[in-house]
């Protein structure tokens, strides 16, 4: 039996990236670390707020609706609003799953569920792939949230994910597509407290945590979306971490060193007339 590398009890899951073998409870514990320490980097919980949470019957989602309600349990002045974007005509299995998935799971955890249909509007030709979808389900959420009031929305984008999205940003020569999405008149701030959480582990924390089923399609995307340049560029960059453990991590640093310095330059910079003092 392989004992997890903090106490005696057998490990369940071997961190390749950290080195770590983790048991049950220490590898929920570490979830929950990565997710607090990311919510403190964010500097918007220092006050009340109402965050609005993208539900959208997937594991990432159920995840971070589960450890973000039981972090700030005992803040009454943070508010919690799931909002789950639907496509598709009612009746279709697809809407139904994952209406039915995101609605038992707000139930369960007391949180308030609005469903927001997905307009494809006059002209729904204009939706030619994945990325244009996704696009218009990340309008439609930030719609929806700020129509709720919401200073705060929060998705459950694992760092699969993001890694995968940063990759392609890179590749394309897309440097302002590497800043979160920010509604800078409303002020509604988007953050991604999974980030630092890879998917395998993403769906066994869900499973340990009984927040959908076993047989649930989780982080599973659509048949039609298989060829998409996002999943090409997420299952080549997967493979390549498998083999060097640690990828996505370096690309996520990546990121935030980039955030830094751009931070820093506009922090920093001074007018001619001062240099010259």
């Amino acid at each position: 039996m392989t004992k997890c590398d903090k106490c005696h009890s057998r490990s369940i899951i071997h961190q390749r990236y950290s080195g770590m073998r983790l048991c049950h409870t220490h590898f929920q514990e570490d979830v929950r670390r990565k997710v607090r320490e990311d919510l403190r980097k964010t500097g918007l919980f220092g006050h009340g707020a109402r965050v609005a949470l993208g539900l959208d019957g997937r594991w990432g989602s159920a995840v971070l609706l589960q450890i973000m309600t039981d972090i700030f349990s005992r803040r009454k002045d943070i508010d919690f609003v799931a909002i789950t974007v639907v496509e598709g005509e009612e009746g279709t299995p697809h809407r139904d799953h994952a209406f039915d998935q995101a609605r038992l799971l707000a139930e369960r955890l007391s949180v308030r569920h609005i469903v927001a249909p997905l307009d494809f509007g006059a002209r729904p030709s204009e939706v030619s792939g994945c990325r244009d979808l996704d696009d218009l389900k990340m309008k439609r959420l930030m719609n929806e949230a700020r129509a709720e009031g919401a200073s705060i929305l929060a998705t459950g984008h694992s760092l699969d994910s993001v890694a995968g999205a940063i990759f392609l940003k890179l590749l394309q020569g897309d440097v302002d597509g590497l800043f979160q999405r920010q509604d800078r008149e409303a002020q509604l701030h988007h953050i991604e407290p999974l980030q630092r959480i890879p998917e395998r582990e993403m769906r066994l924390y869900a499973l340990q945590c009984d927040l959908l089923p076993a047989n649930s399609k989780g982080q599973d995307q659509n048949r039609s979306c298989q060829d998409d340049l996002h999943q090409q560029v997420r299952r080549h960059l997967g493979s390549f971490d498998s083999r060097h453990p640690g990828t996505n991590y370096s690309l996520l640093r990546s990121l935030e060193r980039i955030h830094l310095l751009r931070d820093d330059n506009a922090s920093g910079a001074k007018p001619l007339s001062d240099d010259r003092k």
